[in-house]
């Protein structure tokens, strides 16, 4: 899919597009590893930032048998715009929203005994019970409840009208792990955990690409989704066979001609070494584009590499364009992705900011338009 030349009318010149011909490839490679099991996609936290709603129609024609978000607040657009798909809540609810997930068909994920009891309380007389998760904790230590105690929890669920246990499931401590010992004796915990007749969860991007002990009656993909390796540092997409999902486009809109020794930006923390040209683009930290790049981000301009300079600001970032005699105002630069023979991955920019490809997408400020691309094919 070709890139507009041009930013959405009626917009800053900054915006970020997603390939969904490229999520859905990579939904491919996780049904492949997945074997027998279930595909629940990930799409809390609006889809790592990429647009929940649109991300899950792709997945849904694809073939996903259901969805992950994180709450409640982030299921209820997915069913009011027509999402039917059995929608697990992860994180779980909150007292006083119990109706809530009655009303929208949801499937928490229980990892207290209180919520099920208020959520069962609420039930009522309904005729269709509200399918529920037992999480245990394996070895993540956050969230679940302890292993010893899951044969007694369970026994109380089933006493509980209106509610049936779906499966049990757990969650991946050191799954970005090549190696995958841990994860191994994470599965073997969860396999042993209560009523064997369960089903069970456990594997994520990780465990679907590098860990088949955890592949169990189904699983959920994320970061992988998204065109990353989950063993970043210690693989790329590439070698996971994925497909890049983003690109994040702005435009030039000042360029400045400078002496040798001119200070630019906050703090005048550069200064420049030569006469230089400085284009200024319209995107800052309050865009996602984070000032702990400065020093080492770099973006893409007619392919080729642009150094940043300075400071990165809240809505303003300055590039040298010094070797880029051509490009003006106007001028595209990609910030994330492909342009002509170069390319800048989600993977590179989490190493500029000392962070994981995960908070790249998440980063993505709101006021960023997200546009989304597909050959319909």
């Amino acid at each position: 899919m070709m890139s507009a030349l041009l930013a959405p009318a009626g917009t800053r010149p900054t915006w970020v597009e997603v390939e969904l011909d490229a999520v859905v490839h990579n939904f491919r490679v996780a049904r492949q590893a997945a074997g027998a099991s279930a595909l629940f996609p990930v799409v809390k936290a609006n889809a790592y930032g990429l647009g929940a709603l649109p991300v899950a129609r792709a997945l849904a024609a694809a073939g996903a048998d259901g969805f992950c978000v994180a709450m409640v607040e982030e299921a209820r657009p997915l069913r009011e715009a027509g999402i039917t798909h059995p929608l697990v809540i992860l994180s779980g609810f909150l007292p006083g929203v119990e109706q809530a997930v009655i009303e929208l068909n949801l499937q928490p994920v229980l990892f207290e005994m209180e919520a099920a009891r208020a959520l069962s309380r609420r039930c009522g007389e309904r005729a269709a019970p509200v399918l529920v998760h037992v999480k245990v904790d394996t070895g993540m230590g956050r969230m679940g409840f302890p292993r010893a105690k899951i044969s007694a929890v369970l026994e109380e669920l089933r006493s509980l009208p209106g509610i049936r246990v779906a499966s049990i499931l757990s969650h991946l401590a050191r799954g970005d792990e090549l190696a995958g010992e841990e994860s191994l004796r994470q599965a073997e915990r969860l396999e042993g955990a209560g009523d064997a007749t369960l089903p069970r969860s456990l594997a994520n991007s990780a465990g679907l690409l590098g860990h088949a002990c955890t592949r169990l009656a189904w699983s959920r993909p994320g970061i992988m989704l998204y065109g990353a390796s989950p063993f970043f540092p210690g693989r790329t997409w590439r070698e996971d066979g994925l497909r890049p999902v983003v690109r994040w486009l702005t435009r030039v809109v000042a360029v400045r001609e400078v002496e040798a020794g001119t200070p630019l930006g906050y703090g005048h923390d550069f200064v420049t070494r030569r006469a230089s040209r400085i284009g200024v683009l319209p995107v800052g930290y309050a865009d996602g584009y984070s000032r702990c790049m400065q020093g080492r981000a770099q973006v893409l301009i007619d392919g080729l590499r642009a150094p940043v300079v300075g400071r990165i600001s809240m809505d303003l970032t300055l590039v040298d364009l010094t070797d880029h005699a051509g490009a003006g105002i106007g001028a595209l630069v990609t910030l994330l992705g492909e342009q002509g023979e170069g390319f800048i991955g989600i993977e590179e920019m989490a190493e500029w900011m000392g962070t994981i490809p995960y908070e790249v997408l998440c980063r993505l400020g709101a006021r960023v338009p997200r546009r989304h691309l597909s050959s319909g094919v």
